[in-house]
């Protein structure tokens, strides 16, 4: 069955992406829900079990993204961008730091995001 919508930005097929990028803003809102419990401005109480309902819609999107990647593309690709959401969420909304060469690795994640949004599929 053909996609409804082309993904496509050349050579670049940006579905695995927006998978990848709304599964990572699941784990923004599970991981700062998380962060909030820890220095006490969310009470366990209603925070955890919100952390974990919202972090079990993940295996829905997951399963979906299987639809048009597979499974080892699709984890790399979630995995990266939960990585460059949450630490740019630390960074910008925490007030946390990354210095030096740490920076490298994060330019290296984006363009391991690229070489795997890459396909020659026609």
């Amino acid at each position: 069955m053909p996609k409804p919508y082309s993904w496509r930005i050349g050579s670049f097929d940006m579905l695995p992406i927006v998978f990848g990028t709304a599964m990572a803003l699941i784990d923004v809102v599970m991981m700062s829900t998380l962060k909030m419990i820890h220095g006490g401005t969310v009470s366990s109480s209603w925070g955890l079990p919100f952390a974990v309902g919202i972090y079990a819609l993940e295996p829905l999107l997951f399963l979906n993204a299987m639809n048009f990647e597979g499974m080892a593309v699709t984890n790399l690709i979630w995995n990266l961008m939960s990585n460059i959401v949450v630490t740019a969420q630390g960074i910008f909304i925490f007030g946390e730091s990354v210095r030096g060469v740490r920076w490298v690795g994060i330019g290296m994640s984006l363009v391991a995001l690229a070489l795997l949004a890459y396909t020659d599929d026609k």
